[in-house]
């Protein structure tokens, strides 16, 4: 079982109020940031897109067995295999695993401490808050070094790393006739695993080898802090399908009217036009992927500025959760206009037809609203209530006198 620590700290009204108006300023300038952002990724993905567009207007194919001079500095297509002159093997000189491929990858996992925080809050009479945070220290395999010196609790400090990843790559790589530049060589990515039983492998206390990797530890089984995992990877030869300006014998990212580099790399036989829809789908899933965050962000920081009003409701603890519920709904009506109203005013830029689309949209959820808030159960029922007694007949006859 991971051992656990648990702290409990007391709040009082007033420094909840105080944190409530804090929250407002803070959740302003987030805001104001969001919008920053939403703004860059509309215009990012127009811009990017028209780059595209220019790209794939201007790109010519052409052979990469040789160098066509009459394309110099212009956007060509090639599709070879990917090779490189230097003959000698890469080497890791740590561990002397050896490799003829393009690349050799190091990757190193250490067993680590790490730390999971988990809080509840509870209120209390009086309007005070109490906060339970519970610590609880998990062991874990990481690629990455676990800072424990934020740890809350001592005792369970992480080791320095001592083997570190590498990487190593041939120079240069071609694709036939043509130099990769550093964008494209970046691009080669299809990793193989490296056969370690081939390998002649410098021996290290307590190192065994595991199928395809390294072990630096007691027993793989239980392993204990400070345990090591080093893993090889090689980047072999494959056929790739590039897209990019030719510069005398290189290969490097085209650029753009706008000032775009586009550098198009895949490894296969892609066709030049799959190549082109394929950077478009990238482009815009990326771009709803900052959509959806900017609304997230828009409706959290909102939801700050309105906390103050269910701390101010906290007194009736009943009262505070309606309060809760009502914000929440408020919050994200506020977002998704503000959010729509961002992207609407960005496109009017750029886009002034999707612009006006998404203005009448903004318009039309308002209207909604303010229909939805003149019009609610409550208000109808009293208007039916009053209307009623408005017409309910008055009775001007006299008193009937009975004599006795």
């Amino acid at each position: 079982m991971s051992p656990s620590y648990t702290v409990t700290s007391k709040t009082g009204y007033g420094s909840r109020i105080w944190n409530s108006i804090k929250a407002i300023g803070w959740g302003f300038l987030l805001i104001i940031w969001a919008i920053i952002l939403l703004w860059w990724n509309e215009n990012n993905f127009v811009e990017q897109k028209a780059a595209l567009e220019e790209t794939e207007w201007v790109t010519v194919e052409t052979s990469a067995d040789k160098i066509d001079a009459s394309l110099d500095k212009s956007a060509i297509y090639i599709n070879w295999k990917t090779s490189s002159p230097d003959e000698s093997p890469l080497v890791d000189e740590t561990f002397w695993v050896k490799t003829d491929d393009l690349k050799l990858i190091r990757r190193v996992e250490m067993y680590q401490w790490e730390e999971e925080e988990q809080t509840e809050t509870e209120d209390n009479l009086g309007w005070s808050q109490t906060t339970t945070t519970t610590y609880t220290y998990n062991k874990v395999w990481s690629e990455n070094h676990i800072d424990s010196s934020r740890f809350y609790k001592a005792g369970y400090e992480n080791p320095s790393w001592k083997y570190d990843g590498q990487s190593y790559q041939k120079d240069p790589i071609l694709l036939w006739a043509y130099t990769l530049s550093k964008h494209f060589v970046d691009m080669l990515t299809e990793e193989l695993p490296v056969n370690l039983a081939d390998q002649e492998i410098t021996p290290i206390t307590w190192m065994q080898i595991l199928d395809s990797l390294l072990y630096i530890g007691n027993n793989p089984q239980e392993p204990e802090i400070w345990d090591l995992k080093i893993t090889f990877y090689r980047v072999p030869t494959w056929n790739a399908s590039a897209v990019g300006q030719q510069f005398n014998e290189t290969l490097k990212p085209y650029t753009t009217t706008n000032h775009r580099s586009i550098g198009l790399l895949e490894q296969d036989n892609v066709p030049v036009h799959d190549l082109f829809e394929h950077a478009h789908s990238a482009n815009q899933m990326w771009t709803w992927i900052l959509r959806g965050i900017g609304f997230l962000m828009l409706w959290m920081w909102f939801s700050m500025i309105f906390s103050i009003f269910e701390t101010l409701a906290k007194v009736v603890p009943f009262i505070a959760n309606i309060v809760w519920a009502a914000t929440g709904i408020v919050t994200f009506c506020l977002a998704l206009i503000v959010w729509l109203l961002t992207v609407a005013i960005a496109w009017l830029v750029v886009r002034p037809i999707y612009g006006i689309c998404a203005l009448a949209a903004v318009i039309c959820i308002i209207v909604c609203l303010v229909y939805m808030g003149k019009n609610s159960p409550k208000k109808e029922s009293v208007k039916e209530e009053l209307q009623s007694k408005k017409e309910e007949p008055k009775d001007d006859s006299e008193p009937e006198i009975i004599e006795a």
